[in-house]
C-alpha cells in the first residue's frame, strides 16, 4: 500500500523539508504538548489528560495559545494501536509531572504545594511568575515528587522524580512565541527481581535518567490572514547509570495557505535527527512531509487529500484521505485512509516502562494502511461525544517482554518487517456536564490485535481500557472527584519458562476531595488504589496498594 525508493532518489526532497522547517528553527526551539488545532467546521473531543494524582490543580499559568488557535489541522487522530498503551495513572504506571492549575487562584503570579503520604510519599512543587503582563509571561517550575517505600516494602522498590523548569511566552503583534529550559531527573528501581541476597546496598538495582531539554514554538497571528502556521525546535539530551543514551533534535512546521473561499493548501512536516548509544552508537534521522488540499465540496461536506512522504532508510509514501460530513452540530460524520510511520524513540520507551534492558533495539513502527469512521458532535450545552472505529495493518509493532538475561529488565521486541499485524481499534468519548455542580468524563478503548506472528499474544497491550473521571461541587468551597480506571487482557511473557502470564485485570478506584480554606489556601486529600491490591501493570512488577497524600497549596 506503499512504495519505497532508494534513498539517493529522495536527497532533494529531504533538503527541501529541512530547508523549510528552517524557519521554524529562527525562531527558537520545542513541540508544545497537547496543543490542539481546529477548524470552525470540526470541533474535536478532547479528553482531558489523566492528571498523576500526586499532582493535583493549584495555579492556573496563562495559555496564550488557547485564544490562538491556527485552523489548518484536520487531521484524524491515531488509533490506539499505533502508539504504546496510554492510560496511566499512580499505581498503573510511572508518573510524570505537569504544571499547576486551579480554578481557586487564578490570578496569582507565584504558588507552591507540600504535601505528604504512605509509602513515605514526599511531594514539593510550584510556580514563581516574573511581573506577567497580558502579553508577556515568565516564570520557574520546580517538582519533587518520591516514594522512599515502595510496594516490596523496602528502599528497592523506591522512586523518584524532580525537575525545573524555566519558561516564556510573549504575544507580539504578529506572532505568539514560547519557550523553555527544563532539566528532569527520574529514578526508580529494578525492584522486580526474583530474589534480593541479604545485606545488598540499597542502591544496588537503582536506575536514574536524567534529560536536559530546550525547546520553543512561534504561532502567527491568524485573524483576516490568508496564511498561517505554527513552528518550533526541540533539543534534548537523556542519559543515566547506564548504557543507554539519547540526543535528540525534533523540528515541526504547520502551515495553511487559503487559495481561495473553501479552498486551501495544508503542509505539514517534520524533521527529526538523533542518535541513540547502547551497545553500539547509531544515528537515527527521521523526515516527514505531508502536503494536502482541503476542499469544501459542498458547505457541509469536505474532503482533504494528499500524500504522506516518509523518509528513513528509504522512502515511503503512503496515501492520506479524510472525509467530514456535517448533519448539525450533534451529528458530525467522519471517515479516513491513511498510512503513516511512528518515530519510536528511548525517551518515549522510557516514559511507557522505566525498566528496559540495557541492550534494547529501536525501531519504528509502520502503519502500512488504516481505514478508519466515526461520529462526533456536542448539543452546545452539555454533552458532547466521540465514537470512532480502526481497522490497520501494522509492520515492526513494539511489544514489552522480560528479558532472559534478567527478569526484573524489559526487552523490545517487534512483529517482523513483512508481518502485517491487524489492529481493530474501537473508541467512545463522552463528556456531560450532569448540573453545574456535577461534571463527568466517559472513555472507552477496545482494541483486538490479530496476525501477530511470532507472537501469541499483544505483550503489556490491554485490549480494553476504561478511564471514567468526575468532578462533584458538593460545597462552594468543597469538590470531590472520584475516578474508576480499569484495563483488561493484559498478558506477559517468560522468556526462561517460553510461557505466556495471565496479568489479572486492574481496578483502580480512587477519590480526592479538595477544599479551598481561604481564596489563597487549599487543603487536597487523595486516597488512591481504593482496592488495595498490588497489581501487576507489567510482569513481576506489582505496583502500590492503597495509598494516600495529605497536600496544602498556597498561592500569592
Amino acid at each position: 500500500m506503499h512504495m519505497r525508493f532508494p534513498s539517493k532518489i529522495v536527497l532533494a526532497s529531504s533538503f527541501s523539508l529541512i530547508s523549510i522547517l528552517s524557519f521554524g528553527q529562527q525562531k527558537k526551539e520545542g513541540t508544545i504538548q497537547n496543543e490542539e488545532f481546529v477548524t470552525e467546521k470540526v470541533r474535536k473531543i478532547e479528553v482531558q489528560p489523566i492528571m498523576s494524582r500526586s499532582f493535583e490543580a493549584l495555579n492556573e499559568i496563562p495559555d496564550y495559545s488557547k485564544d490562538h488557535k491556527v485552523d489548518f489541522n484536520f487531521d484524524l487522530s491515531k488509533p490506539q494501536s499505533l502508539v504504546l498503551p496510554g492510560i496511566q495513572t499512580n499505581v498503573l504506571g510511572p508518573r510524570t509531572g505537569e504544571e499547576l492549575k486551579s480554578p481557586y487562584a487564578s490570578k496569582a503570579k507565584n504558588s507552591i504545594k507540600i504535601g505528604a503520604g504512605n509509602y513515605g510519599h514526599t511531594l514539593l512543587n510550584g510556580h514563581f511568575g516574573y511581573n506577567p503582563t497580558a502579553k508577556e509571561l515568565r516564570g520557574l517550575y520546580i517538582n519533587h515528587d518520591a516514594n522512599s517505600i515502595g510496594p516490596t516494602d523496602n528502599a528497592f522498590s523506591s522512586r523518584s522524580e524532580n525537575e525545573v523548569k524555566i519558561y516564556s511566552q510573549s504575544l507580539w503583534s504578529k506572532a505568539l512565541l514560547k519557550g523553555s529550559v527544563d532539566y528532569r531527573r527520574i529514578a526508580t528501581n529494578f525492584y522486580g527481581k526474583e530474589s534480593i541476597p541479604a545485606n545488598t546496598p540499597e542502591d544496588a538495582f537503582g536506575v536514574r535518567y536524567d534529560q536536559i531539554k530546550f525547546n520553543g514554538d512561534v504561532y502567527s497571528q491568524t485573524e483576516g490572514k490568508k496564511y498561517s502556521y505554527q513552528a518550533g525546535t526541540e533539543f534534548s539530551s537523556l542519559a543515566g547509570n547506564l548504557a543507554p543514551k539519547e540526543w535528540m533534535s525534533t523540528s515541526y512546521l504547520k502551515a495553511n495557505y487559503a487559495i481561495s473561499e473553501g479552498l486551501s493548501l495544508r503542509i505539514n512536516g517534520d524533521a527529526i535527527l538523533s542518535n541513540f548509544t547502547s551497545n553500539t552508537s547509531t544515528n537515527r534521522n527521521f523526515f516527514r512531509l505531508k502536503p494536502s488540499l482541503s476542499y469544501d465540496v459542498l458547505p457541509r461536506l469536505n474532503l482533504q487529500a494528499g500524500i504522506n512522504a516518509v523518509q528513513e532508510e528509504e522512502l515511503s509514501i503512503y496515501p492520506s484521505v479524510q472525509v467530514r460530513f456535517r448533519a448539525n452540530d450533534f451529528i458530525r460524520l467522519f471517515a479516513g485512509f491513511e498510512g503513516d510511520t511512528q518515530f519510536n524513540s528511548y525517551h518515549s520507551s522510557l516514559l511507557t516502562n522505566p525498566w528496559l534492558s540495557q541492550s534494547i533495539i529501536l525501531q519504528n513502527t509502520q502503519q502500512k494502511w488504516a481505514v478508519s469512521g466515526g461520529l462526533t458532535g456536542t448539543n452546545e450545552r452539555n454533552v458532547s461525544y466521540e465514537l470512532k472505529a480502526t481497522y490497520g495493518e501494522y509492520a515492526k509493532m513494539a511489544f514489552f517482554t522480560a528479558s532472559a538475561a534478567d527478569l526484573s529488565q524489559f526487552d523490545i521486541q517487534y512483529s517482523t518487517a513483512d508481518a502485517a499485524v491487524s489492529v481493530l481499534s474501537l473508541q467512545a468519548n463522552m463528556k456531560m456536564t450532569v448540573t453545574d455542580k456535577i461534571q463527568s468524563d466517559l472513555q472507552v478503548d477496545y482494541t483486538n490485535y490479530g496476525n501477530l506472528g511470532n507472537f501469541l499474544y499483544a505483550y503489556h497491550r490491554p485490549n480494553i481500557q476504561i478511564a471514567w473521571r468526575n468532578s462533584i461541587a458538593v460545597l462552594p468551597k468543597f469538590k470531590v472527584s472520584p475516578e474508576i480506571y480499569y484495563l483488561g487482557g493484559l498478558y506477559g511473557f517468560n522468556p526462561r519458562t517460553q510461557k505466556a502470564t495471565t496479568l489479572d485485570n486492574i481496578v483502580d478506584i480512587n477519590v480526592k476531595g479538595e477544599y479551598a480554606i481561604t481564596e489563597k489556601l487549599t487543603a487536597t486529600l487523595s486516597a488512591n488504589n481504593i482496592v488495595g491490591k498490588n497489581y501487576q501493570r507489567y510482569l513481576f512488577y506489582p505496583t502500590q496498594g492503597f495509598n494516600f497524600t495529605v497536600t496544602l497549596a498556597y498561592s500569592f
